[in-house]
């Protein structure tokens, strides 16, 4: 026959009947005898500094937990106000690209009214040299690329040399508006596509990972652990109780055994003492007997009457009958 100690462990009063019932429907099946320890943590946590360890446990784990998920609050905060601020910038950049597209227009458009209004032809030796005037104006902008040979540099002063024309001046000057407006155009296209590649890497990012999903994820493991913890915390005082309640009983026990080993001891001398007096009673003689038993009477009357004088019950001196008799 297999004996098992099982352990049922209650985390509320040892008043409830029902959890004491319940407790008890774990017997012996299929020819197992099982042996039943109920533990009431309930009880342990009064009586024991583990309601202090599990509520710092506890507290610890919550403030943690919260602070996994406000870490990454704030970080998806900061990453919000940066994505806002690229959104804010990314209008601006708008705003301006807009603007240039519109000012370049109007150059364009002033410079084919100049040229119609002085009816300047294509193919002229004036419309020419103003084409190479215009070309050392956009070799000003290295992001064009436009580099002017030796022969171009020495045509151009020599053209300057020479004295500009009116409608050479004026078409220079729309020239170079217009060309400040396509170095914003360009820049701003530039910018443009900076902020929009942020927010773009940051809503890929997201969707790879949700940074809150993560952190909530992280936060319930955390109270999870608090959890294992604190019910390991209490199977371990349980069981430290339990070890601590056998050890008082061992105790007990032994203390019983000693004190009936000894009231065994007392009853074997009192029994030797009787089979002596009985042996010594049928060696002696009749005469000797009477004279016993006279004198067991004499004292037999004069323990009464200190009984009577002093207003004792029998069972108060039941010791001093035997101690007669003995």
């Amino acid at each position: 026959m297999k004996i098992q100690n099982n352990i049922t462990i209650f985390a509320g009063d040892t008043q409830n009947s029902a959890q004491a019932d319940k407790a008890k429907e774990n017997q012996a099946s299929n020819g197992q005898q099982e042996k039943n320890k109920t533990i009431y943590a309930g009880n342990l946590l009064t009586q024991f500094p583990l309601r202090d360890r599990l509520q710092q446990r506890q507290a610890q784990a919550k403030e943690r937990a919260m602070k996994i998920v406000s870490d990454t609050w704030d970080g998806d905060r900061k990453i919000d106000e940066q994505v806002n601020k690229s959104r804010e910038r990314l209008k601006d950049l708008r705003g301006t690209y807009k603007e240039a597209k519109d000012g370049l227009k109007a150059a364009e458009e002033k410079s084919e009214e100049w040229t119609t209004y002085y009816g300047v032809e294509p193919d002229s030796k004036e419309q020419q040299d103003l084409e190479l005037l215009k070309k050392e104006q956009a070799s000003e902008y290295r992001w064009t690329g436009i580099i002017l040979t030796e022969e171009e540099e020495e045509e151009i002063a020599e053209i300057k040399a020479n004295g500009l024309t009116e409608y050479q001046k004026l078409q220079l000057e729309v020239n170079a508006t217009a060309w400040i407006h396509r170095d914003t155009i360009r820049t701003s296209e530039l910018e443009m596509e900076k902020e929009t590649a942020v927010i773009r890497g940051i809503r890929l990012e997201r969707l790879k990972k949700d940074p809150m999903l993560k952190a909530q994820s992280q936060a319930e493991q955390v109270m999870e652990a608090a959890r294992e913890e604190a019910i390991s915390m209490i199977v371990d005082e349980a069981k430290d109780h339990i070890d601590q309640e056998q050890e008082e009983k061992k105790e007990e026990a032994e203390a019983i055994e000693e004190k009936k080993e000894e009231q065994e001891e007392i009853l074997e001398k009192r029994k030797d003492r009787q089979d002596e007096l009985e042996e010594l009673m049928q060696e002696m003689p009749l005469e000797e007997m009477a004279d016993l038993k006279n004198a067991q009477s004499e004292v037999q009357q004069e323990i009464q009457n200190l009984v009577s004088k002093m207003n004792l019950v029998a069972e108060d001196i039941k010791g001093a009958k035997v101690d007669a008799n003995l």
